[in-house]
């Protein structure tokens, strides 16, 4: 079986004036924490969601991510660099997070950013690889 492409399936979805969500479960998530660009830990889930909505810009998308280490968090982002393959930055990120960015691969889709903690030298970076896209639900809001 040819596995389904991410990049393509959030294409489709953000040229379709049919659908304004986009749920995606995939088969794994590798989260890992890096202190400093040193790994200090990395967590496997399972079945994985990422929930896409469109908004009132027709350039952006907000991606909601429900499996987090400490809370599910909201960021935008403009979807022409981020649908060409290329890394972008999230936009809107919740405090303490910061310096966010994203990339959409055809079989992976990786986020990375930091945590900011008071003292800056317990500063965290927290990379995000989803793999494996296994169900999509596209949704009318």
């Amino acid at each position: 079986m040819t596995p389904i492409s991410i990049l393509e399936e959030i294409q489709n979805f953000w040229e379709s004036n049919s659908h304004t969500t986009l749920e995606l479960t995939f088969e794994t998530l590798e989260i890992t924490l890096l202190n400093h660009g040193n790994p200090l830990d990395k967590h496997i889930r399972r079945e994985a969601e990422l929930i896409l909505q469109k908004t009132n810009d027709p350039l952006t998308l907000t991606m909601d991510v429900v499996d987090n280490l400490v809370f599910p968090f909201l960021f935008a982002f403009e979807t022409k660099e981020a649908l060409a393959g290329k890394t972008t930055s999230m936009k809107k990120l919740p405090r303490p997070l910061n310096h966010g960015s994203l990339c959409i691969r055809p079989h992976s889709l990786e986020l990375e950013f930091t945590i900011e903690p008071p003292e800056k030298h317990r500063e965290l970076r927290v990379r995000h690889v989803y793999k494996q896209l296994v169900l999509l639900n596209l949704l009318n809001n």
